[in-house]
């Protein structure tokens, strides 16, 4: 191969690789993940919101009551529960959405900061899905969403509830699609809410 066509063989090749950089696809892209269902690769996205439990005890005057998927409130003041009880929790529902449909898959709610989990419910009760809080407190992991037929709101949503009795402080609380039940620092699909705790 002569000088001129060598060159121009490098330049082509180049403008090549650049295209497909540009304009490719991403597989495996952070919203890329396993439907273990059907083995396919499927786009989904994670959504996390502080629940105000109107009409209960733990009512939270500080979150709006339209707090849900489609309009988060991901960050409240709250103060500390006090000792030995759970009065002041912060209930925290989470949603996985594969385009706009929900997603039913395994999933960890995970702490950083002050507080522990007090709840971590049966997303199903007595069905095969099952949860557990991990970690010394600080993880909620969920092997599928709620379904339990009732006719309140909460179903096909994770539900979890923050409680802090001794450190005022931050709660950083991570949702997140976890097939290997291993937490959220490795996850690449995840939303986050946050709780300042205050005496």
């Amino acid at each position: 191969m002569t000088r001129k066509p060598l060159i121009f063989f490098i330049i082509a090749t180049l403008m090549v690789g650049t295209l497909a950089i540009m304009f490719g696809t991403r597989a495996g892209s952070a919203q890329d993940v396993d439907d273990a269902r059907n083995g396919n690769r499927v786009p989904i996205r994670a959504v996390s919101y502080i629940e105000p439990d109107p009409g209960l005890p733990t009512f939270n005057p500080n979150v709006p009551l339209k707090s849900e998927c489609p309009s988060p409130t991901q960050r409240d003041p709250q103060v500390l529960s006090p000792a030995g009880t759970t009065r002041n929790n912060v209930h925290n529902d989470a949603c996985l959405f594969k385009k706009n449909d929900r997603f039913d898959g395994l999933a960890s709610f995970q702490i950083v900061g002050v507080g522990t989990f007090s709840a971590c419910p049966d997303p199903d009760r007595s069905g095969p899905k099952t949860a557990a809080i991990k970690d010394g407190g600080k993880r909620c992991f969920m092997t599928g969403y709620q379904e339990t037929g009732d006719a309140i709101e909460g179903d096909e949503e994770y539900h979890s509830r923050i409680n802090n009795t001794t450190t005022p402080g931050q709660t950083n609380v991570r949702f997140c699609d976890d097939p290997q039940d291993n937490g959220c620092d490795d996850a690449r699909v995840i939303d986050r809410i946050r709780i300042d705790w205050v005496r």
